[in-house]
């Protein structure tokens, strides 16, 4: 299965760090994932005690108030992430006290950074109402400070939330009030990034012609050293819109704008990789296999210590029948990298859980069943499935009812796959999957009997 990076939580925010590419200054958002941040290794402050009772919950949430400093702010959240169900009370009590002051026409108990720090732990609990709420909150104390940087930081909460759940209505509607703000330089600054996130709303509204036409208009805006950037934007729409050959055109105009650009050696190298390993997903999805593995070899060579790269490798290999014992190799390689990364992260603090990647486990186990190992590889493809966050996928599931079948155990490849068959699409061959799962239901259906 291959795998998309995730962002920071507090600092590598997507817009700020777009306003930097023009002037040649690497977007955190698009950094290769083989360079991973060192996390900061200053010992954190000490936690509070569990509280025991409202007012022990109130006084903690308060504390909040007195966070000042993005070092702090980011100390504090990882905390609270970490403490996920006493989180989740401090959240509920939260929204609780802000509602209240609300109804009472009292003044908000939460300032600026308290409720960016509630929104962003909301969010990650997936307390996606109370997000909703905090954020909202923020973009009310960002514009009464009038600070184009707060804004910014509570409008992509917003947008980001919206596109977690695919309301790409709200995205819409958020980012064409965002589009609408009066204010100063920063805030112009910000507003093609912020375009840019409408467009693909629409796209992914199924307006295809409109956000085009938008997209052009931007490409056709760009300084020479920003092109590239608004190319790789209609390769987007694009793949949205189904037109893969259109997409890969457009992203090979994009890396070739960007060679030609005046950006920095380094930031240059690093954009290049991203566009790449974009296209070679791309590719994927057109069945141009040969391609999409000569990137990803290129890739992989350039960055052997990225485990991405050699899981993605070895998977399009493998779910190709191709070259399988490299491709195991590959894998396996790629699985003990991501551990190694995580154990370094967790011993500096920065995570909590050093669990394996659960798409990398499903690429693993997919290899094995491939080779017809299929006991060895069902250990695998269960464990990706266990997996509360990555393994909820409906590509991991079908692979273990395959592995299920093949293994003669139809009845439990059928109950696997009628769970599958209620997940939510990721990618666009989900769709074609489902497709393929609805026949296998119902071919288990009449072999085992089942209704």
């Amino acid at each position: 299965m291959m795998k998309a990076s995730l962002s920071n939580l507090l600092r590598g925010t997507a817009l700020v760090a777009g306003l930097g590419i023009l002037a040649g200054s690497p977007s955190q958002a698009q950094e290769n994932p083989a360079k991973t941040k060192k996390a900061d290794t200053k010992k954190a402050e000490p936690k509070p005690a569990p509280a025991e009772s409202d007012n022990d919950t109130k006084a903690e949430l308060l504390k909040l108030n007195s966070l000042t400093g993005v070092e702090a702010m980011q100390t504090r959240l990882t905390e609270l992430i970490k403490e996920k169900e006493q989180s989740k009370k401090l959240v509920a009590m939260a929204v609780e006290m802000a509602k209240d002051a609300k109804t009472k026409e009292q003044a908000a108990p939460f300032n600026y950074n308290a409720s960016l720090i509630l929104a962003k732990t909301a969010h990650s609990l997936k307390e996606l109402d109370s997000a909703e709420l905090f954020y909202e909150r923020c973009a009310e104390d960002a514009t009464k400070l009038q600070s184009a940087n707060k804004i910014i930081q509570a409008y992509e909460g917003l947008i980001q939330l919206y596109q977690d759940q695919k309301k790409f209505n709200a995205v819409e509607e958020v980012c064409q009030k965002f589009m609408d703000l009066k204010g100063g330089k920063e805030l112009d600054q910000a507003k093609p990034f912020v375009l840019e996130k409408l467009i693909l709303a629409k796209a992914r509204q199924g307006q295809t012609d409109e956000a085009l036409r938008m997209t052009e208009g931007l490409v056709q805006i760009a300084s020479d050293e920003g092109k590239w950037y608004f190319m790789r934007l209609k390769g987007q729409v694009l793949h949205d819109a189904g037109k893969v050959d259109d997409s890969i055109d457009a992203y090979k105009e994009a890396i070739s704008d960007l060679d030609k650009s005046k950006l920095k050696d380094e930031t240059k190298e690093r954009f290049q990789d991203s566009l790449r390993y974009g296209l070679s997903g791309i590719y994927v999805e057109a069945n141009k296999i040969g391609p999409a593995a000569e990137l990803l070899e290129s890739l992989a060579k350039k960055h052997p210590d990225n485990p991405t790269y050699k899981n993605d490798l070895g998977f399009i290999w493998c779910d190709h029948d191709m070259k399988l014992p490299e491709a195991e190799k590959l894998i396996r390689e790629a699985i003990d990298l991501d551990k190694k990364l995580k154990v370094k992260l967790k011993a500096e603090g920065a995570i909590d859980d050093d669990s394996p990647n659960a798409a990398y486990l499903d690429s693993l186990g997919w290899v094995l069943f491939k080779q017809k190992k299929f006991k060895e590889a069902l250990k695998y493809l269960e464990e990706a499935a266990k997996d509360p966050e990555e393994g909820a996928h409906i590509e991991i599931f079908d692979h273990v009812a395959d592995c299920q079948a093949a293994m003669g155990n139809k009845k439990a490849a059928l109950e696997t796959l009628l769970k599958a068959i209620k997940l939510d699409d990721v990618s666009k061959r989900d769709a074609e999957r489902r497709r393929k799962m609805t026949e296998k239901i119902k071919k288990l259906r009449s072999e085992t009997k089942v209704d």
